[in-house]
């Protein structure tokens, strides 16, 4: 939906799940596809979420969150959301604008 726009500012978009590859893709076609490469962290299981403070050690999956990553490596922003339903691309990408 909004990918060309993530484009325009320079800003590659990645998912990350901790569903194996072939769930992954099963999602994926459940939606008509993803307009950009999502990544498994099914193994070790959660291992990026985690590093990143987002994996919910309780459920046993990652929260919903948004991590906007320069090109040097450091974190610019990160949040998480309770719904997919609550993150706003317009939202985020005027947040990638402003840094």
């Amino acid at each position: 939906m909004h990918n060309t726009a993530f484009e325009e500012v320079d800003t590659q978009v990645l998912g990350i799940s901790c569903d194996s590859k072939p769930a992954q893709s099963a999602f994926s076609g459940s939606l008509g596809g993803i307009p950009y490469p999502v990544l498994s962290d099914f193994y070790p299981h959660g291992q990026v979420s985690e590093s990143y403070g987002v994996f919910d050690s309780n459920r046993g999956t990652p929260q919903r969150a948004i991590i906007v990553i320069d090109k040097e490596g450091i974190i610019r922003f990160s949040k998480t959301y309770d719904a997919a339903t609550d993150l706003n691309p317009t939202d985020i990408l005027n947040t990638i604008k402003s840094l």
